[in-house]
């Protein structure tokens, strides 16, 4: 029997983000047999795993029933807000929130939804059976490829440069070698000597996607973009710096300092001019799962976006909720 795509679905977010928590709540939602969840299905997950607390720590001291409904109450008036935003603003979204009850309205045949849940499994990558997850992180570096495709036009190449690499033409050998070819295409001097690098090493030293444009000659002094994916919602706040001209020029310094874009399916959008978590915002191009759904949107992607098996598995796996 094949490994799941997700284990241990009902597993509450570390960190208390209400972008994480509303994931959560869409995820149960999406894998539910009834495709319904509740601020009713969150007290009686939270009740039921206070209660297997208790009984691995006899000795500690418990909340009160009053302080547990407190702070579900609180929990909820985070999650929902959330919701509402998302339905109001993001692009294919599978779900419609009615009262205190998220529906999922996931079609299989539409692209779009497809879109929106690969990302959100992606941004719940903790969940990904470990055997599946390079299939979820390959999808995000495609996605990325797809997108700066599009988005860049004529006159741009853009190349796969991550270790999975699930599109043609990508880099190729170890870190090094990856880095020599980089080097030529787009005129730029390497900084170490080979010696430095690891013989074994086949990594893409946190870069995951190149792009360029030579203006139509050879003469270099050109546009370069590095941009690095990632899934998770905190080890963004310093993985986004592996591109930035400080990390990338460690390595390999272009005639002119390169453009650093980080890709992230995580929920960072509070309003129209406002991020979640901004104050850990670099000096980078950050797309994340709002700019990701309307870009595809924006450049009609949907016909080119790949059925990534993962997602509709996901949206089938008819989960039992504790209600």
């Amino acid at each position: 029997m094949a490994d799941p795509i997700l284990v241990d679905i009902n597993k509450r977010p570390r960190q208390s983000y209400p972008f994480l928590w509303a994931d959560y709540v869409e995820l149960l939602a999406l894998c539910s047999q009834d495709g319904r969840f509740s601020r009713g299905n969150l007290a009686e997950t939270e009740q039921e795993i206070n209660d297997l607390e208790t009984d691995d720590n006899e000795n500690d001291e418990t909340k009160s029933q009053s302080e547990q409904d407190d702070a579900i109450s609180q929990r909820w008036a985070d999650i929902k807000p959330r919701l509402e935003l998302r339905s109001k603003t993001f692009a294919y979204w599978p779900f419609e929130l009615r009262g205190n009850v998220l529906h999922r309205c996931y079609d299989d045949t539409n692209p779009g939804h497809r879109l929106y849940v690969t990302l959100l499994i992606a941004a719940s990558y903790r969940l990904c059976h470990e055997k599946r997850a390079g299939e979820v992180g390959a999808a995000l570096e495609e996605l990325a490829y797809l997108l700066m495709t599009k988005m860049l036009g004529k006159g741009w190449e853009v190349r796969p440069f991550g270790a999975h690499q699930s599109i043609a033409g990508g880099y190729a050998g170890t870190l090094r070698q990856k880095l020599e070819a980089l080097a030529i295409d787009v005129h730029a001097r390497l900084m170490k000597d080979e010696e430095d690098y690891s013989p074994s090493n086949t990594g893409d030293g946190g870069l995951d996607v190149v792009a360029w444009n030579t203006f139509g000659d050879n003469r270099g002094h050109m546009p370069v973009i590095f941009a690095q994916c990632g899934c998770s919602p905190t080890d963004w706040e310093h993985k986004q710096l592996s591109v930035t001209p400080a990390a990338i020029e460690a390595h390999i310094t272009p005639q002119h300092p390169g453009e650093a874009w980080y890709v992230s399916p995580q929920d960072l959008y509070l309003s129209h001019n406002r991020w979640d978590r901004e104050a850990h915002v670099a000096k980078v191009i950050l797309l994340d799962r709002f700019r990701l759904l309307n870009l595809a949107k924006e450049h009609d992607l949907g016909t080119t976006i790949p059925a990534w098996p993962f997602a509709s598995e996901a949206a089938s796996l008819q989960y039992k909720l504790t209600a």
